[in-house]
């Protein structure tokens, strides 16, 4: 039988890639049917194979269980006798050459393709942005910004190197045609703001050959932006919250500020997206059309249209995490704790009743206990403890 095609998507890190990871995680059973493996075994076990391929650790630890992990999924891979293998982390795009290399080597004989997906620049670096807050950090947008435009893939770390060495689709895919020729490389753009839920899935299914029909997308959700108020109430509250919340932060902060939201309360300003500083502007659009200029120059197969890159749709009114006015992130503070404590009584409640309930619970072993070992119980104590713990007979 001929080996199966692996396909790797690299990214880029908000590029769709919660989306495609979701859907690829959702559908396993229907895929594997198809003849399409996703060889995971459980849903976060991509993380572990960036951490073993690229040897990193992560807010400076490195768990054990990262180790080989790499190894395991290539073998699943190598095992599966179907037509195509699909694996899903954008974090691969950091791999260096000898990275590649072996993790070229480790799925041989089987032919591989290198999947990434882009968009426009000036949104990502909203969105990566955005991504660095729900992971705790403090720094404000605009010197995100300013430091990732003067210094590239120079500025302060983690974020040149995060930034600049994972959502520029030209220098990850550069890496990669070094083990994997250009026609086996294939971009996906990005569809903009607006286009009908599901497109880059299509897109994506279209590359790999999964049938997007047979799949179910319920409950996957495309990837939501923070408003400027929202965003900007995270990044104070890490100030405060992320010492406090340790390893327990992002699940926290995850069920209990974003899922409901953050801009309780502001109406229509709370919902103000965010856009790059003016002064960069001019800049983000031609460095994209470089890149796009770049890639459409490469060989490398387009799913989508680059002119999407180029034109991109931006909200007609932006506002800036630092001009976000003090009474929206009051008002907005003022509903998240609201919310809190309310929460906080519910969970009081649950708390209370399972407690209630435990001690029932003993007061009735108790009372079994008695029934079986007492050597004659008044018939009062008798007819007490069969009631209580719901035994017939006399």
């Amino acid at each position: 039988m001929a080996p199966s095609t692996v396909y790797l998507h690299v990214g880029a890190p908000t590029a769709g890639a919660d989306l495609l990871r979701g859907a690829l995680w959702a559908n396993r059973r229907r895929l594997a049917d198809a003849g399409v493996r996703y060889p995971l075994a459980e849903p976060l076990e991509h993380f572990g194979v960036a951490m073993d391929l690229r040897e990193m650790s992560w807010g400076g630890r490195r768990d054990p269980e990262w180790d080989g992990a790499f190894e395991r999924v290539a073998r699943r891979a190598r095992e599966w006798d179907g037509r195509a293998v699909v694996l899903s982390e954008p974090l691969l795009g950091g791999v260096t050459p000898a990275q590649a290399e072996r993790a070229a080597a480790a799925l041989e004989p089987a032919e591989v393709h290198v999947v990434y997906a882009t968009r426009d620049l000036g949104w990502q670096l909203v969105l990566d942005w955005q991504e660095q807050i729900r992971h705790a950090h403090t720094i404000t947008f605009e010197r995100f910004v300013d430091d990732l435009v003067a210094r590239g893939i120079d500025a302060p770390e983690p974020y040149g190197e995060m930034f600049w060495g994972l959502h520029d689709p030209v220098r990850v895919l550069r890496t990669w045609e070094s083990v994997v020729p250009p026609d086996r490389v294939h971009v996906l753009t990005v569809p903009p703001p607006g286009e009908r839920p599901g497109l880059l899935w299509d897109r994506f299914c279209a590359v790999t050959g999964i049938d997007a029909a047979s799949c179910d997308l319920g409950g996957i959700a495309e990837d939501e932006p923070l408003s400027a108020v929202e965003a900007e109430l995270l990044r104070r509250l890490n100030v405060k919250i992320a010492p406090l919340l340790g390893d327990a932060y992002e699940r926290a902060v995850r069920e209990h500020l974003l899922a409901p939201g953050l801009a309780a309360g502001t109406g229509d300003a709370g919902r103000a997206a965010m856009g790059l500083p003016s002064r960069h502007a001019g800049w983000a659009a031609e460095r994209t059309r470089e890149l796009a200029a770049s890639l459409r120059a490469s060989g490398y197969r387009v799913a989508g249209d680059l002119a999407e890159l180029t034109t991109p749709r931006r909200p007609k009114a932006v506002l800036l995490p630092g001009d976000v006015p003090e009474e929206l992130v009051a008002t907005a503070s003022v509903g998240v704790a609201a919310r809190l404590l309310a929460e906080v009584a519910k969970a009081h409640d649950r708390i209370g009743l399972a407690h209630l309930q435990d001690e029932l619970s003993g007061v009735r072993e108790n009372l079994e206990r008695l029934l079986d070992t007492a050597a004659d119980p008044s018939p009062a104590l008798h007819r007490a403890a069969r009631r209580a713990t719901g035994r017939r007979g006399a």
